[in-house]
């Protein structure tokens, strides 16, 4: 039969045991995580730099802030030429 002794012995054993396994998930969860963030940025990168040009594309097209108030009357008057042409339309369809 087992004295304390040797249940001692047995219990350090396990613990020694663990603790190499808790070192051993400890370096597998840092492996796979480098190996994760060099994936992403493989495959992320490449990515974003495409989307980040596209972006500039659209932006170089894009009108300057400084030409907001001329598009705003452009567009004032564009909407008055519209109600306008619709009165006329209407008084048409009623001369009809």
């Amino acid at each position: 039969m087992l004295d304390k002794g040797d249940l001692e012995a047995i219990a350090r054993l396990i613990k020694e045991s663990e603790d190499r396994m808790d070192v051993k998930l400890t370096e597998n969860k840092r492996d796979i995580m480098q190996g994760v963030a060099v994936l992403m940025d493989e495959r992320f990168d490449k990515k974003f730099d495409l989307l980040a040009e596209g972006h500039e594309m659209l932006r170089e097209r894009l009108e300057p802030l400084e030409d907001l108030p001329l598009l705003d009357t452009r567009v004032s008057a564009l909407e008055a030429a519209v109600k306008k042409l619709n009165r006329d339309v209407i008084q048409l369809k009623k001369a009809q």
